[in-house]
């Protein structure tokens, strides 16, 4: 399956670019370019959200929508941060889903980019919580890229915090994946009322999946395994017990900026630190991490 109208444009144009880091306005969002021998690398200060990261020679590891809706809305797709809270706000469903943090301006506080990778520091322009600091460091080394938005409490009380790194993941098709390294991790799923069960050896996309996995070690990672475009790519979570696997299915009909003719070309699997297994009260003083990782490998062999 080919690529979305607008990552096809948005490849063209960094295909054309010099090396090096340039300004790009899309659909009301400001995007800042990084290109150097080691690939490309888009950043939107909307969200301080990666919204592509190809390494060189290779495809993106990243789905962006072709129809987003526009700024100021959030950006469907990339590797958007829910913080301070993941999904529905617990006690007012009224407050926007997934928290302030994806629709506020952030700056780059720091950055190191050379022909090898980079690094770069982020933080909201204006705070988001009294007295709770929030920075989020994106590093580009080896081919793999990593995230780690880190809070700290300076305030004076403690503060109940749920998050996540919703990375949005490019696939071939959703129904020629699966997804390993989670088997017999207890799970919920969401589609069935937060029905409990144990995840497979293997998942398989055959409808709307929303899954919360309990995963206390992920050091082996999760693989995502795409048979279409003969590439597997692992996946790191670190700073949580919830990995998330989501993909709309027929309820991407609804989505405006998703829709029946993109839903196949993506699936997610989120670090999470969620109210089901995770502890939600970060203490006065205390420091917390969250962090993803995602590299491509060569296609396994058959088994």
């Amino acid at each position: 399956m080919d690529h979305s109208p607008f990552q096809d444009s948005l490849e063209t144009k960094i295909t054309s670019m010099d090396m090096g880091c340039h300004s790009l306005q899309w659909c009301g969002y400001e995007l800042i370019v990084f290109k150097d021998l080691w690939g490309e690398l888009v950043i939107s200060l909307l969200g301080g959200q990666v919204m592509l990261f190809r390494p060189a020679g290779e495809k993106p590891l990243l789905w962006l929508t072709a129809k987003p809706a526009g700024a100021p809305a959030a950006i469907r797709g990339g590797i958007p941060v829910c913080w301070p809270w993941f999904a529905e706000h617990p006690q007012n469903p009224e407050l926007p889903k997934h928290g302030v943090a994806r629709t506020a301006r952030w700056q780059i506080d720091d950055q190191a980019v050379d022909e090898t990778g980079g690094r770069w520091l982020m933080s909201p322009e204006l705070s988001l919580c009294d007295g709770i600091q929030l920075q989020l460091e994106i590093t580009v080394a080896d081919a793999e890229l990593s995230l780690a938005l880190t809070t700290t409490n300076g305030s004076a009380q403690p503060m109940t915090l749920t998050q996540a790194l919703h990375s949005y993941f490019a696939v071939s098709d959703s129904h020629d994946i699966e997804i390993q390294g989670l088997a017999d991790c207890r799970c919920l799923d969401k589609v069935q009322d937060m029905q409990p069960g144990v995840m497979p050896p293997s998942l398989r996309f055959t409808a709307e999946t929303d899954l919360v996995v309990e995963q206390t070690d992920n050091s082996d990672g999760v693989m995502l395994i795409d048979h279409g475009w003969k590439r597997a790519l692992r996946i790191i979570n670190r700073g949580s017990g919830s990995t998330v696997i989501w993909n709309p299915g027929s309820a991407a009909a609804n989505m405006s900026d998703v829709g029946m003719d993109q839903v196949s070309q993506f699936v997610c699997v989120e670090a999470a630190r969620t109210r089901f297994f995770d502890e939600p009260v970060l203490a006065v003083g205390a420091t917390q991490t969250l962090a993803t990782s995602v590299r491509s490998l060569p296609y396994p062999p058959a088994r």
